[in-house]
């Protein structure tokens, strides 16, 4: 997917994404800055410093509203993170609430999978001496990786993310026809793995909310 795009009629060169994007991944073509899709990595650093509001990533959010009216059962899988982003929800029940009123059939953690990556790595690093291993939770360092550095691609851990390791849980417990929107943060889970049927940041999951008025 080409995740990370520039609104044209926004943009006004002030080549902050330029200067900003770790990888070259922006370059200015017929007087606009325009992202490279091979080169982009994801991190969606260029979203985060661009003050005109010209970098953009997919929305997801129509997908999943489409998925929500589907007759399979929808399960939303939610980074640990969340309690970062939703500061002014005390209670996480009154989210996992507001999760459920969307039309969500169940409401995971992906804790529960962090918990069980956590426990490959110490096999891993258990068994393998003094060998170092690259994490490989963070789908947009392994891209860096691959796209940057092939040289390091065995130095990443074999071993899947939380998110990817929650939905095989799914998978096993519930089997294949439940649909998984994963939400979180990061841009760059939305490309992350076919295992999961969708994927919202906390800014979708926001939208959704007021556009149900659920705020």
């Amino acid at each position: 997917k080409n995740l990370v795009f520039s609104i044209k009629d926004k943009c006004r060169v002030c080549y902050t994404c330029v200067r900003e994007c770790p990888v070259k991944a922006i370059r200015i073509f017929n007087g606009q800055a325009e992202v490279i899709p091979e080169r982009c990595i994801a991190c969606g650093n260029c979203v985060r410093v661009c003050s005109q509001d010209a970098k953009v990533f997919i929305d997801s959010r129509e997908q999943v509203k489409i998925m929500l009216r589907d007759e399979r059962p929808v399960y939303a899988i939610i980074a640990p993170s969340f309690p970062a982003e939703f500061k002014e929800i005390e209670d996480y029940r009154i989210l996992v609430g507001m999760i459920r009123m969307l039309g969500f059939d169940k409401v995971m953690e992906v804790s529960f999978g962090a918990d069980m990556v956590a426990r490959e790595y110490n096999k891993l690093l258990g068994s393998n001496g003094e060998k170092h291993y690259i994490s490989s939770d963070c789908p947009a360092i392994v891209n860096y990786i691959e796209n940057y550095y092939p040289d390091l691609v065995p130095a990443l851990a074999p071993i899947v993310s939380p998110m990817v390791a929650l939905s095989r849980v799914i998978r096993q417990k519930y089997g294949e026809e439940p649909l998984i929107v994963f939400i979180g943060p990061c841009i760059a889970k939305k490309a992350e793995s076919d295992e999961i049927d969708e994927a919202i940041t906390f800014r979708e999951l926001r939208k959704l909310f007021e556009e149900f008025q659920y705020s």
